[in-house]
């Protein structure tokens, strides 16, 4: 399993992996810090991922954690792959399949704002099942159905960063494409229960979602979707981007400058959230 060299994701992955194991658990960071014999600031700082992780010490926490076998041997490679020295961040730092997700699944959980332009499709967050289930048979028509089962359950669990108890929740900002929501995506049946799904997701205070409609003048052509995440703890904001082959993640200030300002000329070529929900609430009566 390839685990990318990029230090900085890795003690970020690897912090948040072990803060979630952490209250999972139901351990206070006082009670986890004597499974290693440190205190408390140590802890504070492997979760914040402001230190490099002593393997040996990743290993005793996922077992106080009553991780599986897979959790513990996965973490202890991220520990074990952290660079003694700290080199050169390179930009455009690639996983690969399936470890980029893992990674993604990590950022996401902990975010504190993510914002995303999508264009054929509905954010994973704001997917209903049914909807998510048709994604993924469509491009894996051939997988086993269990996997693909697994696999929605996957995207289901991933709300929970909408919805956090004992910390913030994610702030989620979207500018959706129109032609993801005109896109029959499974039937008519699921776009309409989808569509008011997001139409209910846009009244949440933490949320909001905004229609670039396809006959906005002169607006600025993304070719591809992308997502910006920022993570206060961690003092990390980078923009993720995904293809057949994996994810690439760009770190470096002037690249999330520049998505960022390109992200505000969508959002400025948008409806506003108010008509973006009366195109929603049009929209659903269509699929009727």
């Amino acid at each position: 399993m390839d685990i990318p060299s990029d230090p900085e994701l890795l003690k970020t992955q690897l912090g948040i992996e072990l803060r979630r194991l952490r209250e999972e658990a139901g351990y206070p960071a006082a009670e986890a810090c004597k499974a290693i014999g440190a205190q408390t600031p140590k802890l504070s700082k492997l979760e914040n991922g402001n230190q490099t992780a002593d393997p040996d010490d990743i290993r005793k926490l996922a077992e106080f954690y009553e991780a599986t076998g897979e959790q513990r041997d996965y973490l202890v490679r991220l520990a074990e792959a952290q660079p003694k020295r700290r080199r050169r961040k390179r930009t455009g730092q690639r996983d690969a399949v399936p470890d980029w997700f893992r990674r993604f699944l990590a950022l996401e959980w902990d975010a504190t704002e993510i914002r995303t332009y999508e264009i054929d499709l509905v954010p994973g967050l704001l997917q209903t099942e049914d909807y998510a289930r048709s994604t993924i048979t469509a491009w894996e028509p051939e997988a086993d159905p269990r996997l693909i089962e697994q696999q929605v359950e996957t995207r289901m669990n991933r709300k929970s960063a909408l919805k956090r108890n004992g910390r913030p929740s994610l702030r989620l900002e979207v500018v959706l494409s129109e032609a993801a929501l005109r896109r029959v995506q499974g039937s008519w049946e699921i776009m309409r229960e989808q569509l008011r799904y997001l139409l209910a997701a846009s009244k949440r205070p933490n949320i909001t979602i905004r229609v670039l409609p396809l006959d906005a003048p002169d607006r600025i052509t993304m070719p591809s979707p992308f997502q910006l995440f920022r993570l206060e703890e961690q003092g990390l904001s980078t923009v993720y981007l995904e293809d057949l082959f994996g994810a690439t993640y760009l770190k470096e200030p002037e690249e999330f400058t520049q998505y960022s300002v390109v992200f505000g000329r969508l959002r400025a070529d948008s409806l506003d959230p108010d008509a973006s929900r009366e195109l929603l609430d049009r929209m659903v009566t269509s699929y009727s």
